[in-house]
């Protein structure tokens, strides 16, 4: 197919295909892995798997994607409560949490943000729109490690030292705890429901 014979976005459209057929290729031979890694990789190796992170990253709210300059946040990991989806392991209700939290029960629910306060202390940040979270979970799910811009102070709702557990670890929780996938447990942090910092990277 001669690149004359193509519009710009025929072309572009092209590339994409021939991007995702390598991709697919690399992941069909059992050595694309997007998180971790390996020193050894070779620079094509890392050229795919960079390839590979831009095409499945699943766009979200705050990933930083039009925002640059923002710094993005590390997390430990995060959740999700909603009147009918509590997450498992909470034996409280979804009213029952919200009250601890000194947060409304209301219908829509909240997205929880577990990262670390300046001075390194275990946070809680409690945000109202929860679409931004549902994305970064979806990329994790599917092996992307990314992470979201800090917050304006506008979209916090309170902050609380010690992290709502369990929780759906990040990509580098689940690296330090020698699991292949976030998946949702419980960090060793004593979870104290006084007010908290601000939150910033850790």
């Amino acid at each position: 197919m001669s690149r004359t014979d193509l519009s710009e976005t025929e072309y572009l459209r092209h590339i994409e295909h021939l991007a995702r057929t390598i991709v697919d290729a690399a992941d069909g031979e059992g050595w694309l892995i997007l998180t971790g890694v390996s020193d050894e990789a070779t620079p094509l190796r890392r050229a795919v798997i960079e390839m590979a992170r831009q095409l499945r990253h699943r766009h979200f709210d705050g990933d930083g994607c039009l925002d640059e300059g923002l710094p993005l946040m590390k997390l430990a990991g995060v959740v999700i409560l909603r009147p009918h989806a509590v997450p498992a392991g909470l034996e409280e209700s979804y009213t029952e949490i919200c009250a601890r939290l000194g947060a409304e029960a209301r219908p829509e629910g909240w997205a929880i943000w577990n990262a670390w306060a300046e001075d390194g202390q275990p946070i809680s940040i409690i945000l109202a729109d929860s679409s931004g979270t549902e994305g970064l979970l979806t990329n994790w799910a599917h092996g992307i490690e990314t992470y979201p811009v800090t917050p304006l102070p506008a979209q916090v709702v309170l902050t609380r030292q010690g992290w709502v557990t369990p929780m759906t670890l990040s990509p580098a929780s689940a690296r330090r705890l020698g699991v292949a996938r976030p998946t949702y447990q419980t960090l060793p942090v004593d979870s104290d429901a006084s007010g908290g910092s601000a939150a910033t990277s850790g």
